[in-house]
């Protein structure tokens, strides 16, 4: 939870740059180029930390629970640490074939909620283990 809760002071700054779309434009012989989304350098090195596990993810994303921790703030308040690596994990892995979906997590606010609740879990072990 350590490493997700490290996470929150990058998400509140009020100047961080997540990324931006970038593509889609018409090339001189007609073609269009894909969209994508173009993450900063900051939102990468914040990326790389995130833990990220092997399971079968699109199978659990799909279920009550997952669906449920995405669109739900008041479930996610009371995610289990394995919830937030497993939606975490869907969400990175989920990326991969759906352009944006990073973007979306980030723009709805859903990263900094997962990020405050790994901060509440990290900082609730550590006062149980002291």
């Amino acid at each position: 939870m350590r490493r997700l809760a490290a996470i929150l002071p990058i998400l509140e700054r009020n100047n961080f740059d997540f990324g931006h779309w970038a593509g889609g434009e018409t090339r001189p012989d007609g073609s269009l180029t894909m969209p994508y989304f173009e993450f900063s350098v900051e939102a990468v090195e914040m990326l790389r930390s995130v833990p990220v596990e092997v399971f079968d993810w699109p199978i659990w994303a799909a279920t009550e629970e997952g669906r449920a921790l995405r669109e739900d703030r008041m479930r996610l308040a009371v995610a289990t640490a394995d919830e937030l690596v497993k939606l975490t994990t869907s969400l990175v892995r989920a990326d991969r074939f759906t352009e944006g979906t990073l973007a979306w997590a980030f723009e709805s606010g859903l990263l900094l909620a997962i990020a405050r609740r790994a901060e509440e879990l990290s900082s609730g072990s550590m006062r149980l283990s002291d």
